[in-house]
């Protein structure tokens, strides 16, 4: 027993210097700075064309996830991050006497008000905490686009390899998760100090997702292309046009997806904990409902990161990485 959870560590963190790779062709993707062939063009264009990239690419991540089991460390790490983000915000929340479900009428606690919301402190706090969350997320990124990227070049996909290259980045990811945290704390005040405007905090609430939309390829040209912050900015405005119908139908699969697993995940634990009756089993049921869901939540963001890798090398290259349609597979033995 203790041999084989020695070699699950070796194998699957990746500091076992023997670790094998099986490959069953060479890779077909110029993804910078590793240099490989161009694999064959894409079938297809227009609308047509973009649906069969867009579901391709979303559901060979997931297959390439399935094969290359080690990089699931990248979902735990992402949910430590997430235990974090949470412990922080209502924790916050709870020193400022805010109640951290609106609607539930939850008791915020027999503590005074000690960090007024609004205050300078509470900005400060709010700020950092943001800023805290957004780095380890984006450094997690830049780890999981690296050791994609060694994949696609028939390299052996470590974890530890990966956060080394995301570590040679800091400057610049830190500028970006800076401007994200700003953006975050505005919201908080929004919604914070403006709680009965729920237009304001439903414009405040959406701001996101066109940001981060506009600012998908950030975070692979700071890695991939050593771009600085203001250059991988305009050309993820670039990027973006080319791909914008790919990666609309690539969330729409990941959204679906969540959908079908969020319901039937629910089933068995409406059926046991609700006709019961009792009070506890109620409450263990959800709370094991919300886990499965914070779990999935996780495997998807390591997903997603594989997404992004391909869509990049699309959107640079006009071709999407042979490894979606399962034909060149680095295969990772667990």
């Amino acid at each position: 027993m203790t041999t084989r959870i020695s070699e699950f560590f070796h194998e699957w963190m990746g500091w076992c210097p023997n670790a094998t790779t099986k490959r069953t062709a060479p890779t077909a993707i110029a993804i910078p700075p590793v240099t490989i062939t161009p694999s064959r063009p894409d079938n297809g264009a227009g609308g047509s064309g973009r649906l069969d990239r867009g579901v391709n690419l979303a559901l060979g991540s997931l297959q390439i996830l399935i094969w290359n089991g080690r990089l699931l460390w990248f979902s735990i790490l992402t949910g430590l991050v997430l235990v974090f983000s949470l412990a922080a915000t209502f924790g916050l929340q709870y020193l400022s006497g805010i109640n951290p479900v609106a609607g539930f009428g939850l008791d915020t606690g027999t503590l005074p008000v000690l960090v007024a919301k609004g205050s300078a402190l509470w900005l400060t706090l709010t700020f950092t905490s943001q800023f805290v969350f957004v780095f380890c997320s984006a450094i997690l990124l830049a780890g999981l686009i690296t050791s994609v990227s060694f994949l696609f070049a028939g390299r052996t996909a470590l974890v530890r390899e990966g956060l080394t290259s995301a570590g040679n980045h800091l400057l610049p990811i830190a500028g970006w998760s800076a401007v994200y945290a700003t953006v975050a704390t505005l919201q908080s005040v929004v919604v914070y100090l403006f709680p009965e405007n729920l237009f304001l905090a439903f414009i405040a609430g959406i701001f996101f997702l066109p940001l981060g939309f506009i600012t998908l390829f950030v975070i692979p040209l700071i890695v991939l292309e050593e771009r600085d912050l203001a250059s991988a900015v305009r050309e993820s405005l670039s990027l973006i046009r080319k791909t914008w119908g790919e990666t609309l139908l690539g969330f729409f699969v990941y959204i679906v997806i969540w959908f079908v697993v969020a319901i039937i995940t629910l089933i068995p634990a409406a059926a046991i904990g609700f006709p019961s009756g009792n009070p506890q089993l109620m409450s263990l049921s959800m709370a094991l409902y919300l886990l499965a869901l914070m779990i999935m939540m996780m495997i998807y963001s390591t997903a997603v990161g594989i997404f992004l890798v391909g869509l990049y090398s699309y959107a640079k290259t006009g071709r999407i990485p042979a490894q979606f349609e399962g034909k060149q597979v680095v295969k990772v033995p667990a």
